[in-house]
C-alpha cells in the first residue's frame, strides 16, 4: 500500500472486498428463490437475507480502511437520521408494535456512507461503478432466462435484479446506463451495454425507469447533432420493439401493465385524456398525498412531531411524504437540504465526471417523489456512491482497472 499525497493505494485484498461486498449487497434476494417470495412483502427479509445484508455491508466498510471521521454533511446526514431511529424506537416503545421496518435499511447503510467519506484510501469510482454495471447487466440476463423459463418471482413478469424490488432494481438499471452514456470512463462496450440496460428498466415495469430513461436520453442526445438523429431513429425502433416485448409479449393476455402506467401519468400531467384510476400505481400515489393532508388536517400539531394517525412509520410511496409522516418537517427539511447541497457539489464538478453524479442525484431528487426508495436495500448505498463520486472521485483510466481494454477507451 503506498502513500500518495495524504491518500493510500487500496491493496489488492481491500479491492476484492470491496467488489464482494458491493456483489453480495446488489444480489442478496436471490436467496429468495430458494426460500420463498411474497411480492407483497418485497424488501421484507428472512435471516439469511438480513445476514447477508449485514455482511456486505461489513465487507464494504473493512475494505475501505484506514477511516477517519469527517464533520461535514455526510456526518450530519447520520446524525439527522439517527435522530429519526431514535424518535422510531421512542415512538415503538410507547405504542408496544410497529407497523413497518424498512426505514432500518437505510440506517444499516449508514455506515457505507461515513466510511466513503472519511476513507483515507484513494478510490477510483469509475473502476467501482463499472464493476457494478458488469453486474447488473449480468444480473438482466438472468432474470430474461428466469422469465422465459417462467419462474420469475412477480407476478408481472417484471425483471427484479438481485435486489428483489421492480422499482429499485429499475432505478439501479438507470442509473447504470447514466453512467455508460454519460461518464468519460465508462469503457469500451458502453453502448450496446447501456442498450442493453435501458430494456432491462423497461422490463422492471417500473414508470420512473420509463421515464428516468428518457430524461438519460434527452441528455445525451443533446451533446451532439449526430446523436440527437441518431436517437429519433433509435427511439422510434425501440417505440415498436419494447411495445411488443414490455407490453405486449411478457403481459400475456394482462391488460398492458406499462402502457397503462404510462398512459395514466400522461393523463395526469394533461397530455390527452385517460382514466387515470386503470394505473393502481398512477391513483396510489394520488391518494397517499390526499391521506398525508387529511392527517396533517386532523393533527396538525403532528407536522412537527411526526408519527402521523399515531404510527410508528408512515410507510407511504414516497421519501418526502414518509420522513415528513414519521418525523416531522424539521427531520425532511434537514433531509432535503443536505440532498441538495451534495447536488450543488455534484453540478460544480460535472466536469470530472461527464455530469454523471449530478444526473444521478437528479434522478433520486424526482424518484423520492414517488417512492421510499431509500428504504429499499441496497439503493442508499447506491446513493452514497453517487454522491461521493462527485465529492471525492480522482478518476484515473489505467492502473486500476480490471479490464485494461475497458479503461483504455473513454470515448467508447
Amino acid at each position: 500500500m503506498t502513500v500518495a499525497g495524504i491518500e493510500m493505494e487500496p491493496g489488492i485484498w481491500q479491492r476484492r472486498m470491496l467488489m464482494a461486498g458491493s456483489a453480495l449487497a446488489l444480489s442478496v434476494y436471490y436467496i429468495t428463490y430458494a426460500t420463498g417470495f411474497d411480492e407483497t412483502e418485497a424488501g421484507s427479509s428472512n435471516v439469511l437475507t438480513q445476514l447477508g445484508r449485514l455482511m456486505a455491508v461489513v465487507l464494504m466498510v473493512l475494505a475501505l480502511r484506514p477511516i477517519r471521521l469527517r464533520i461535514d454533511s455526510a456526518l450530519a446526514l447520520t446524525s439527522l437520521l439517527s435522530l429519526a431511529l431514535w424518535s422510531l424506537l421512542v415512538a415503538w416503545a410507547t405504542t408496544g408494535h410497529t407497523n413497518d421496518t424498512f426505514f432500518i435499511n437505510t440506517i444499516l447503510q449508514l455506515p457505507v456512507l461515513l466510511a466513503l467519506n472519511g476513507t483515507r484510501l484513494h478510490v477510483d469510482y469509475a473502476r467501482w461503478l463499472r464493476f457494478i454495471v458488469w453486474l447488473v447487466a449480468l444480473q438482466a440476463i438472468i432474470d430474461a432466462i428466469i422469465v422465459m423459463r417462467g419462474s420469475a418471482l412477480w407476478i408481472s413478469e417484471a425483471f427484479v435484479g438481485g435486489v428483489g424490488n421492480p422499482s429499485s432494481f429499475g432505478l439501479i438499471c438507470v442509473l447504470a446506463c447514466a453512467f455508460c452514456l454519460l461518464h468519460p470512463q465508462a469503457g469500451r462496450g458502453r453502448r450496446p451495454v447501456a442498450g442493453w440496460l435501458a430494456i432491462a428498466a423497461i422490463m422492471t415495469k417500473s414508470l420512473f425507469a420509463f421515464f428516468g430513461l428518457a430524461i438519460i436520453a434527452a441528455i445525451w442526445a443533446s451533446r451532439s447533432w449526430r446523436r440527437l438523429v441518431t436517437s429519433l431513429i433509435l427511439a422510434c425502433a425501440a417505440s415498436m420493439t419494447l411495445y411488443y416485448c414490455a407490453v405486449g409479449l411478457v403481459d400475456k393476455d394482462d391488460p398492458a401493465f406499462l402502457e397503462h402506467k404510462v398512459l395514466a401519468a400522461g393523463a395526469l400531467l394533461g397530455f390527452g385524456s385517460y382514466d387515470v384510476e386503470s394505473s393502481g400505481s398512477v391513483s396510489a400515489r394520488l391518494e397517499i398525498h390526499q391521506l398525508t393532508y387529511n392527517a396533517l388536517r386532523d393533527e396538525p400539531w403532528r407536522l412537527l412531531v411526526g408519527h402521523l394517525q399515531g404510527q410508528v412509520y408512515w410507510p407511504l410511496d414516497s421519501q418526502m411524504l414518509a420522513y415528513l409522516g414519521s418525523f416531522g418537517i424539521a427531520m425532511l427539511l434537514g433531509f432535503l437540504s443536505i440532498h441538495l447541497l451534495w447536488t450543488h457539489r455534484a453540478w460544480t464538478n460535472a466536469r470530472n465526471d461527464g455530469g454523471f453524479s449530478f444526473v444521478a442525484l437528479l434522478l433520486f431528487s424526482l424518484i423520492f417523489l414517488t417512492n421510499r426508495i431509500l428504504d429499499y436495500f441496497p439503493v442508499a448505498s447506491m446513493y452514497f456512491l453517487c454522491v461521493m463520486s462527485a465529492r471525492r472521485a480522482h478518476y484515473q483510466a489505467d492502473e486500476l482497472a480490471f479490464d485494461p481494454a475497458i479503461s483504455r477507451s473513454s470515448a467508447g
